[in-house]
């Protein structure tokens, strides 16, 4: 893109050589050149991929989906045997019967990008698992779908495989927000006790699902 030196290369000899005639020619270019930069750079600050802060509040403004997510409220309230919660005797504080359990967390502007792409993939879909299941893997690497087979019994589910962590901010904003899966269709995400670990299963060895002494634990987060 031009820059004000392009422009101020094309003065003549004649008068390139005053120095307060290309004063003059500098000032009133410069706006027009800072407006034709600041244009030019509308498109990456608003750009899904490299829109940052508030550029990507307002992309999430044009799709539809909020950076807040509903999230227990952790760190406060007395309890025993809640890992994710770490608060014990002489730390937490007695949950009143009208306290709030939960409150509006922020996604960082990582995972909200994600949950955005979650949304434009839905907007394009056919409604056919096997065109959905690359997209998927490349927003969250580590995932798999698995048809479960059962339209016989009315059931009609399928299972997401998640062999690397996720943040528990995005299962919480899919839950609440939406899932790419068709209507009717249950879909039973399921992730492997230890992170990177394939998922144990019989009869079967692949990067998602191995046997004895490779796949971990299978345990169920969540159901839509």
């Amino acid at each position: 893109m031009p820059d004000l030196s392009s422009y101020l290369q094309l003065v003549p000899s004649w008068n390139s050589v005053r120095p307060r005639f290309m004063n003059t020619v500098a000032v009133l270019v410069r706006p027009m050149v800072d407006a034709q930069t600041m244009l030019a750079q509308l498109t990456a600050d608003f750009d899904i991929d490299t829109a940052i802060g508030v550029q990507l509040d307002m992309v999430g403004q044009w799709v539809g989906r909020s950076r807040w997510v509903e999230m227990p409220i952790r760190g406060k309230y007395f309890s025993l045997d809640v890992p994710e919660q770490q608060v014990g005797f002489d730390q937490g504080y007695w949950a009143r019967p009208y306290d709030p359990r939960s409150g509006l967390e922020p996604m960082d502007d990582d995972t909200y990008r994600t949950l955005l792409k979650f949304k434009a993939i839905a907007n394009e879909w056919t409604g056919v698992l096997e065109d959905i299941a690359p997209a998927l893997a490349e927003l969250l690497p580590g995932i798999a779908l698995m048809d479960l087979g059962d339209t016989k019994t009315g059931l009609m589910s399928f299972d997401v495989l998640i062999i690397d962590a996720i943040e528990p901010i995005l299962l919480a904003a899919l839950e609440q927000t939406f899932f790419i899966k068709p209507s009717g269709v249950r879909a039973n995400f399921i992730a492997s006790s230890v992170p990177g670990q394939p998922l144990f299963g019989f009869d079967i060895q692949t990067a998602t699902v191995a046997g004895f002494d490779t796949g971990a634990w299978n345990k169920l987060l969540l159901s839509l």
